[in-house]
């Protein structure tokens, strides 16, 4: 299945579908390793533990999910050993704009941003141009690393006091490995959404900054999206954004 077309026509029909990324960072955490990963997210028995049962729910349990499993060092077979349904494994660049399937991947932001369903995105605050980039309803802030501990609870009842059991929203998320954990719990709530996690896909056309490093140039990423691009996108008051992404978006980039 080529994953970013069939998740276009999701979000045109308006069904309910999932896509998760679990990369190294997801799987380190889930050894129990001790440091943190690249966006300075810090391993932790809670983070372990969520991010194992929330696969184990996105597999066993929920419906229409799909995996994106980090594609080196057999990673795929390390995380069988939790389930016992065969994995839906997708590209794990499904929605990342590089490589393969550009054109589809700009498709499936395009059609994220002409959707008539209410649209939330779950990142932090240096995201902010995602907000009139995709036509965002509802931006919901969390912390740039660290905030599942303390923080969960508090992202939970904001986004569940948006979401209407009667109604399909589109939920995205760039906010590290914790999204696994938060989509896995608003799903059992809200099955009728549409999640797909974003993680870094819109950190540089967004911030300026590359984040993971194999990313095309800021100038290669506009040229691509330019349909989306609006006419306020180089407003003033964006100018700080890229200072503080300079800082802290990718840090391990040089």
């Amino acid at each position: 299945m080529e994953i970013t077309s069939y998740l276009t026509e999701c979000i045109i029909n308006k069904t309910p579908v999932i896509f998760l990324k679990y990369g190294d960072g997801e799987e380190i955490a889930s050894r129990g390793s001790q440091g943190c990963n690249c966006d300075r997210d810090v391993y932790n028995e809670t983070l372990k533990n969520g991010i194992i049962e929330s696969f184990k729910y996105m597999v066993d349990v929920a419906e229409n999910a799909y995996i994106a499993v980090w594609p080196f060092n057999n990673s795929i077979d390390y995380w069988r050993q939790f389930v016992e349904k065969p994995i839906r494994v997708v590209d794990y660049c499904s929605i990342i704009m590089a490589g393969e399937n550009l054109e589809n991947k700009v498709n499936l932001l395009k059609s994220i941003k002409e959707s008539p369903l209410k649209k939330i995105y779950v990142c932090n605050p240096l995201m902010k141009r995602a907000k009139i980039l995709l036509d965002i309803d509802h931006m919901v802030h969390v912390p740039l690393n660290n905030w599942v501990e303390n923080g969960m609870s508090n992202i939970m009842n904001e986004i569940t006091s948006i979401l209407s059991p009667d109604e399909t929203f589109i939920v995205l998320t760039s906010a590290g490995m914790g999204a696994k954990i938060l989509i896995s719990e608003l799903v059992k709530q809200f099955p009728k959404n549409i999640y797909l996690d974003v993680g870094s896909a819109l950190d540089q056309v967004c911030t300026k900054k590359k984040s993971r490093g194999y990313e095309p140039t800021y100038e290669k990423s506009i040229e691509n999206l330019k349909e989306l691009i609006p006419s306020d996108w180089d407003a003033p008051e964006y100018d700080y954004i890229y200072h503080e992404a300079y800082y802290n978006i990718g840090y391990h980039v040089s």
